[in-house]
């Protein structure tokens, strides 16, 4: 996948929901991310996860090219969690990420949830950090061997 050069200026996503066809895509992003984001016993896991796909899983686009995704799934009346969220390597800290985030936050939000749980690794827990969330829990190599689980809160009640 050739993505846009232009690595300086904000990217705006377009977002668009899940559907099977964009399957390979979402491989191409997450073999992007691995393993340096995602350790390598996870590739099983995210194919079930886009093969039997029953959460709100948006896909940002740029320039026609897959960027990010995330997932959200709907637990109870009062709690939710991310699935999945990556950003393509040559996005990082281009605004993808928070544009995502800000995407979640208003989604869940909007449909009465008071929190948002998040299980990420020691690459990503900094930037949920910064969008509001909290660690909860630390798993050392919880996600692989040299992949930490980080559970993680975020709570919307303002």
């Amino acid at each position: 996948m050739k993505l846009n050069e232009n690595r300086n200026s904000r990217i705006k996503l377009e977002f668009k929901k899940y559907q099977i066809n964009y399957f390979n895509n979402c491989m191409e992003l997450f073999e992007s991310n691995c393993p340096s984001s995602f350790a390598e016993e996870e590739r099983a896991d995210y194919i079930y996860y886009l093969q039997n796909c029953r959460d709100h899983y948006l896909l940002g686009f740029t320039d026609n090219n897959l960027i990010s995704t995330v997932g959200i799934a709907i637990h109870s009346s009062v709690l939710a969690s991310l699935r999945w969220i990556m950003v393509h390597p040559d996005y990082h800290s281009k605004g993808c990420g928070r544009q995502l985030m800000d995407y979640v936050k208003n989604y869940v939000a909007g449909n009465g949830i008071q929190k948002l749980s998040i299980s990420t690794s020691q690459h990503a827990n900094n930037f949920f950090e910064k969008c509001g969330a909290r660690e909860l829990n630390f798993i050392n190599d919880g996600w692989g061997k040299g992949m930490h689980k980080i559970d993680m809160e975020i709570s919307l009640n303002n």
